[in-house]
């Protein structure tokens, strides 16, 4: 019995040790996608940006800057064309840079499963980091641990979000937003 635990024990963590690689040379690859400028340097090429800027009651000065890059247009199963985000940045700045999210989300180019997230998270003078590694649209690993997940009043509160599953909500979100800009 104890052979057979040992068994399974092994072979989750080569599948997990198999997984996190394919995510690491995906986030390579698509770092060289990102490069591509058939057109010249200036222009960018299956890239999307989105910038707000507004006043928020309390807070003030509220800025985001998403940016968007994305597969060629390719035929669906409907016949229609459509492109597939596979990489997304975003930052967030609130009150004058007091506050800082800065977001870079990766989905599998094909399928368009999430893969990937990282949060850098600056107040002032500290900066914390979170990576979030996915696989069959669940959270399988978050770099810190977080054994308890941080309440908005802990330092490492990344409120509003709850769990990591919420990371993977907020990925969704931003895959909704995309095909509302690119996708017709």
């Amino acid at each position: 019995m104890l052979i057979l635990v040992a068994v399974v024990v092994t072979a989750g963590a080569q599948n997990h040790d198999k997984r996190m690689k394919q995510i690491r040379q995906a986030y390579a690859d698509r770092l060289e996608m990102m490069k591509i400028r058939p057109y010249g340097e200036d222009m960018p090429f299956n890239e999307a940006s989105v910038d707000v800027a507004k006043n928020l009651p309390g807070t003030g000065l509220y800025e985001r800057h998403d940016k968007f890059y994305f597969t060629q247009e390719q035929y669906s199963a409907d016949g229609s064309m459509c492109s597939q985000l596979y990489f997304m940045t975003s930052k967030e700045t609130y009150v004058m840079g007091i506050h800082i999210w800065y977001w870079e989300f990766l989905w599998d180019s094909m399928e368009g499963d999430p893969m990937f997230a990282l949060l850098v998270r600056q107040e002032g003078d500290s900066k914390q980091e979170f990576r979030f590694y996915f696989e069959n649209g669940k959270v399988i690993k978050v770099v810190p641990e977080v054994k308890k997940w941080p309440s908005i009043d802990d330092d490492l509160s990344i409120a509003p979000f709850k769990s990591p599953a919420d990371v993977l909500s907020l990925m969704n979100a931003k895959q909704e937003l995309f095909k509302t800009l690119v996708n017709e």
